[in-house]
């Protein structure tokens, strides 16, 4: 089972176009006594595809390649790997699925393409990253997934790390060492974090993603000081990590990168209050659609929970479908991922969190004809 989807992943599936394309979102639970619930909801899902299939008069044999792409994507580990939602996709010669750590609505949907609208939204609040504890002669490092629990990353540190703290008593008159104090001087300190930071880039190893860290207040000066890494928070965990568990890190690492997504909210208000002062921002969905057909959108953020559907043409133009069918799909999801396919970037937030009352906006490349 795929794990969190990026974005490249959703401008393919929504490029994919059959006649028979299925998207099935069930909310999970990594409770093990919760699967045989779970498979009897996922048994009726398939139940009611294959009957939207029949009303749209998809051939018999082409429905059955459809429910056996269905019963494949969820054998092996399915079960055993649950997060909080699952989003299934399917034609008669493709199928792929995902786990989300949000949860997402219990849905069918068939068409001539799929519904990537859960996928699209459950990467509104999905933040995964790294969360790296230091402490004087010990480092940690884990990832923060959205679908399984905190994982241990190994660091190649050196094995005489601990020496860095050491100093000769005597200006080397003797041979005897001592640790200098509970962090050690300054130089010291960078020169540890520096060695600490090496090995982190390494284990990495080029996946950027956001990286708390976690360590007293003379570690996390001295490992800012000697920092390059570009995804470093600005929110922290400002304790001591030696006796947090693992669990614990990741626990508080998630509440540094909550506190650090709503300051970017905060930030873009601002910023897209100075744009569309200037005429490069818009609040109205028909002058987004066609900015997002022509490249012109830089950054989009949409209501996570908006469910109107239509069909967008070529230029953008809208028109709204009073009742979803097989050939309309969700407005903002179509321009989303118009944005996504053009260069700019994609937030699903709160409506609260967005100006106007459409429950989109648009910061613009370009100031827009009228």
């Amino acid at each position: 089972m795929k794990a969190t989807p990026t974005l490249e992943d959703i401008t393919e599936l929504a490029d994919r176009r059959s006649d028979a394309s299925v998207m099935i979102s069930l909310p999970t639970s990594p409770v093990a006594s919760e699967v045989e619930r779970l498979r009897l909801e996922y048994k009726n899902a398939m139940k009611e595809a294959d009957r939207q299939l029949e009303a749209a008069d998809i051939d018999t044999d082409v429905r059955t390649a459809v429910r056996r792409r269905l019963d494949e994507v969820v054998e092996g580990e399915f079960w055993t790997h649950l997060a909080q939602g699952a989003v299934i996709f399917a034609t008669p010669d493709f199928a792929r699925e995902y786990r989300v750590q949000t949860p997402v609505p219990s849905r069918v949907a068939v068409g001539d393409r799929f519904d990537i609208g859960p996928l699209l939204r459950s990467l509104a609040f999905a933040r995964t990253g790294y969360v790296l504890a230091v402490t004087e002669g010990s480092a940690r490092l884990a990832s923060i997934s959205a679908d399984v629990g905190p994982t241990e990353i190994p660091l190649d540190l050196p094995d005489d790390i601990h020496s860095v703290f050491e100093r000769a008593e005597n200006s080397g008159a003797a041979d005897m060492h001592r640790a200098q104090g509970a962090t050690g001087d300054k130089v010291e300190l960078r020169k540890y974090c520096r060695i600490v930071q090496e090995a982190v880039i390494r284990a990495i190893n080029g996946r950027q993603a956001p990286l708390v860290l976690a360590a007293s207040n003379e570690m996390l000066s001295a490992y800012r000081e000697v920092n390059s890494y570009p995804l470093l928070l600005e929110e922290c965990v400002d304790v001591n990590p030696s006796s947090l568990s693992l669990q614990d890190l990741e626990d508080k690492a998630r509440g540094a990168l909550r506190k650090d997504y709503e300051n970017s909210l905060a930030e873009w208000r601002e910023t897209f209050g100075t744009r569309l002062n200037h005429g490069r921002a818009s609040v109205n969905v028909a002058d987004i659609a066609r900015a997002a057909s022509m490249g012109a959108v830089e950054e989009l953020h949409f209501d996570v929970a908006d469910d109107s559907e239509g069909i967008i043409d070529a230029d953008g133009d809208i028109t709204p479908a009073p009742v979803p069918g097989a050939t309309s799909f969700g407005i903002f999801d179509e321009i989303a991922v118009r944005v996504l396919r053009l260069g700019g970037t994609v937030r699903a937030v709160q409506k609260r969190d967005l100006p106007g009352k459409q429950g989109i906006a648009a910061m613009l490349r370009f100031e827009l004809e009228t």
